[in-house]
This record gives C-alpha cells, structure tokens and sequence, in this order.
C-alpha cells in the first residue's frame, strides 16, 4: 500500500518492524489502545471475567494501513457480524470526490468560507443495542 508492506495481523506486523528496524506499526498499535483506554471503550474485568449471561462475545482484531503520507495506522475492530443488525442505524456516509468539488465551487462563486474536518476514532462514541 503505497509502497508499504502491510501486514495481516498482530506478528505480520512486529516482523515488519523488526525486519524494517523501526516501530512504525508497534506505535500504531500502542496510539490505538491508547485511545480506546482515553475513552473508557471497555470495563476490564480481568482474565477470565464474565460479564454475565447478557453478553455476547465477539471477536476483535487489527487493521493496519499505511497512508499515501507514509504514516501507519492500526485500527482495533470488532467482528460486528456477529452481532444483530440494526434496522434504524445502518447508514455510512462518505463523502466523493466530485461532491467536495462541487461544494468547494459553489463555496466559491458564493465568497463563503469552507471547513473541513475529520472524526478519529468515531466508532467509540456509538453506542449498541445489544450488550457486547
């Protein structure tokens, strides 16, 4: 990916580092569960805690990128089809390229201002019907 190898998994990734002798995906691993401790994502109740038969258990693992700008990302996801699909919540949107045009122009030809921004780590701030 952009000149980047990019690994499938947790030790694809440390032998990348070590065989590239940086810590470019370990650092991307480490800002990721950082971010998820920042925003109490989960209740830690200790190996082999159960939280009760109202629970569903799910898998999770890690995505890993590299951007166009030679950053590395890893991203924490869950195995979100185990879990039911929500009827009233299943809508992403992404914004095309020609929208963005189109918006830029009109701002344009209109003397307005145009603001962009970008959501890190959005995910975290949804909340589930069910109890994972």
């Amino acid at each position: 990916m952009h000149g980047f190898e990019v690994p499938r998994n947790h030790e694809q990734a440390m032998a990348i580092d070590r065989r590239n002798g940086n810590t470019k995906f370990a650092d991307a691993e480490n800002a990721e569960i950082f971010m998820i401790d920042e925003f109490s994502t989960f209740e830690d109740l200790g190996f082999g805690g159960d939280p009760g038969p109202d629970y569903k258990k799910i898998r999770v693992h890690m995505v890993y990128a590299a951007k166009h700008d030679g950053r590395h990302k890893a991203c924490l996801v869950a195995g979100g089809h185990l879990t039911e699909t929500p009827i009233d919540s299943v809508y992403s949107s992404v914004v095309s390229l020609r929208g963005v045009r189109l918006l830029t122009f009109v701002a344009e030809l209109n003397d307005l201002e145009v603001w962009a921004t970008d959501i890190g780590n959005a995910y975290l701030e949804s909340y589930a019907q069910e109890k994972v």
